[in-house]
């Protein structure tokens, strides 16, 4: 068994639901940190989903609903710490508002047996 920390890159969030990390082929991941941060002087709402492959973010695999982010406010979800994702699932985010949430994090991918 093969267990590897990468990196969940970076990046700012969008106001349609996106994808921040996928498990690859053959793992299964397991998010051990992950951080929003509102760079903006206002609250922002965020949205936080965990999606089967193939699947679209919706009402039905939403971890974190509607979270309000507090202007400067950075936020370490606790439903987001260890959650296990299988081959192809992936971890969706949105915000209400538009390239002011940075998310970033990390994940162990397991592979093998």
């Amino acid at each position: 068994m093969q267990r590897i920390p990468v990196v969940i890159q970076s990046a700012q969030l969008t106001t349609s639901a996106a994808t921040y990390y996928t498990a690859p082929s053959g793992t299964t991941s397991t998010i051990n940190n992950l951080l929003l941060s509102n760079t903006s002087a206002s609250p922002v709402v965020v949205t936080l989903y965990r999606v089967p492959s193939g699947g679209t973010a919706g009402a039905g695999n939403t971890i974190m609903p509607a979270f309000s982010l507090a202007a400067g406010q950075t936020y370490v979800p606790p439903q987001a710490i260890g959650l296990h994702l299988s081959q192809g699932m992936t971890l969706q985010a949105l915000a209400a508002t538009g390239a002011v949430v940075t998310i970033a994090g990390g994940a162990y991918e397991t592979s093998g047996s």
